[in-house]
């Protein structure tokens, strides 16, 4: 392992679109550089390296894993690989970024915890958007009541897939409630800290194997409602919004995939009192004005990546001890949520969240 005053030497375990994103994060920080990019194609790993500029390349994900030149891992492979080789980077001695959904099948994130531990490594699941400050606001601002007692949060998220091979309709882990539901119930679960009880899923498959679009209801602990509708057979669109007693809060970019789009937060409520809105950071802007008694406060962010915090909380907990603020557990009550609402879909009746 490369000494804590030293970069972070990254790998990347496959040559999916969605390391680009990952690369350019790394190139912004001096504490990670990516050295290393492995693929069951020798011809394929040496063809992403070139262009990136990364010195090792791999024909083999466990050649990769046996050398000393990689500190950490990003396992981007399909979702249903994500546990076995988060395990095999763990016990290979190394840390690991596992994209989202980190885990789809019961006990897994359990494995991976294990693996942690018996190893001393970090494994974090790669959702990039739990690591933005917007997200942090958002969690700070309902635990502050800026809107009163919460009541319900509701969200969309929706690409049109144009590929029929693409390896999201595969059925082992694919479909628009895996790819794009795990950002709404992530998001929900940080923000509202609240615990999943019951869930009803709708399902339309349109002849694939797996969903193309997917409506969601989830009840939460203390009477809170979640609803979301996600799909890969409409026109792109993305929400949330979460209302409560005395007020709303609308988010103009929830998923933060997208690192050149800024992203407004807007608050409207009865006399918030917000203490997190009381400063102002590098990036944000504020302004406030008066709607039939209401108050509308709207905080913008811009100039922030998400994928570029997410190497910073990956730095911070490997190179500085810092305590992950996504854990593991969180990502079992998430998979269990999804899992869940597949069920219920299935078998059209409402489901307990089993965790």
């Amino acid at each position: 392992m490369a000494p804590v005053d030293e970069p972070l030497r990254w790998g990347l375990l496959g040559t999916a679109r969605i390391n680009d994103r990952l690369v350019e994060a790394v190139a912004m920080s001096e504490r990670s550089q990516v050295t290393a990019v492995s693929s069951r194609d020798g011809d394929k790993a040496r063809s992403y390296a070139e262009p990136h500029g990364i010195p090792l390349s791999f024909g083999s994900y466990e050649r990769m894993l046996a050398s000393e030149k990689v500190d950490v891992v990003y396992v981007s492979l399909p979702n249903w690989l994500h546990v076995p080789w988060g395990v095999q980077v763990a016990r290979s001695g190394k840390h690991a970024l596992v994209e989202k959904p980190i885990a789809i099948y019961p006990g897994e994130t359990e494995r991976l915890e294990q693996a942690a531990e018996e190893n001393g490594v970090t494994i974090q699941e790669a959702s990039m958007m739990r690591f933005h400050p917007q997200t942090q606001l958002l969690r700070q601002l309902i635990s502050e009541r800026a809107i009163g007692v919460p009541r319900w949060a509701q969200a969309t998220f929706s690409f049109t897939l144009l590929y029929a091979d693409d390896i999201r309709l595969d059925p082992r882990g694919g479909g628009s409630v895996w790819d794009l539901g795990c950002y709404p119930v992530t998001l929900f679960q940080a923000v509202l800290q609240k615990r999943p009880i019951e869930v009803e899923g709708f399902i339309r498959r349109a002849g694939q194997p797996a969903d193309m679009t997917f409506a969601a209801q989830i009840h939460y602990e203390g009477g809170l409602m979640g609803q979301f509708v996600t799909s890969m057979e409409a026109l792109p669109s993305w929400s949330a919004e979460f209302v409560g007693s005395r007020g709303r809060i609308r988010v103009s970019y929830p998923w933060l995939s997208q690192v050149e789009l800024a992203s407004t937060l807007e608050i409207v409520a009865h006399d918030p009192g917000i203490p997190a809105l009381s400063k102002s950071g590098d990036n944000n802007r504020a302004f406030g004005d008066e709607v039939d008694g209401l108050t509308s406060i709207t905080r913008t962010f811009e100039g922030t990546n998400a994928y570029f915090e997410e190497v910073k909380a990956m730095e911070g907990m490997i190179l500085d001890g810092k305590p992950s603020i996504f854990p593991l557990q969180e990502s079992a009550v998430n998979m269990a949520t999804i899992r869940a609402l597949i069920e219920s879909a299935d078998r059209r009746k409402v489901v307990s969240v089993d965790e």
